[in-house]
């Protein structure tokens, strides 16, 4: 769903203010006729975490010791499209929208996730954070996707999203759909924290890899990925030959 919020850009510079244009990898920059033309170029990759025996992170461990985990309720949904857009107001694509604009983006993105379009939500698996009670800091949503070899495109499309818990065992990967953190509280270990709380929810569900998707380009979320133990995917759109003797 990303991939609709991209805009194509036209902005009126010098060659010598083109030159200094920052660049980012999602983007693909020309010049033209006194003109930068900047056209949406995303790719996105997966990333794969093997679901190690860890424990949360007590809040003594994170730089915030008003925090407050819990169960991610269906009444969060109406609450999180203010925190997800705050989220991602500098990240591509929603950071080439106005503001209203970027909460609708936000508002679709999470109704496809509510919906199932990401495939089905995990709820035991997905968590916020508060400040306070009522007062969203952070969450985590974890969908259920089918199991893709490596070098495949990764999607939460079933024909027939599996009816009982082994089936989604043996045919699903649970998937790190979205996690979003205040802009205030970011970088400082909530994302992870709510990682972990994930992670203990699907071992105890039987559960022994974590997906995720990310753009590239996206530095910040790259590095977290890393941090976390994540291993990079072959990235599905990479032509690939095969050496023969």
């Amino acid at each position: 769903m990303l991939e609709q919020w991209f805009r194509p850009l036209h902005v009126a510079m010098t060659p010598e203010q083109f030159r200094d244009l920052p660049r980012h990898s999602a983007y693909k920059y020309e010049y033209l006729e006194g003109q930068a033309w900047i056209t949406p170029q995303p790719r996105m990759f997966n990333g794969l975490l093997e679901l190690p025996s860890r424990s949360p992170r007590e809040p003594s461990q994170i730089q915030n010791s008003q925090l407050t985990f819990r169960p991610m309720e269906a009444s969060d949904w109406g609450r999180f499209p203010k925190l997800f857009a705050s989220a991602f107001e500098n990240v591509p694509p929603f950071c080439a929208l106005d503001d209203k604009d970027r909460l609708h983006a936000a508002t679709q993105c999470l109704h496809q996730a509510s919906s199932g379009g990401d495939g089905p939500v995990l709820h035991d698996a997905s968590f916020v954070a508060e400040v306070a009670p009522g007062k969203l800091a952070a969450a985590i949503v974890v969908t259920l996707i089918p199991k893709r070899e490596e070098g495949e495109w990764w999607d939460g499309l079933w024909d027939n999203p599996p009816a009982t818990d082994d089936a989604r065992r043996l045919l699903g990967r649970p998937h790190l759909t979205w996690i979003f953190v205040a802009p205030l509280l970011a970088r400082h270990g909530i994302g992870s924290a709510l990682l972990d709380l994930s992670v203990q929810a699907l071992q105890a569900h039987g559960y022994s890899q974590l997906a995720s998707t990310f753009l590239l380009g996206n530095d910040s979320t790259m590095l977290w990925h890393w941090r976390n133990g994540f291993r990079l995917m072959t990235y599905p759109g990479q032509v690939r030959t095969k050496a023969t003797d």
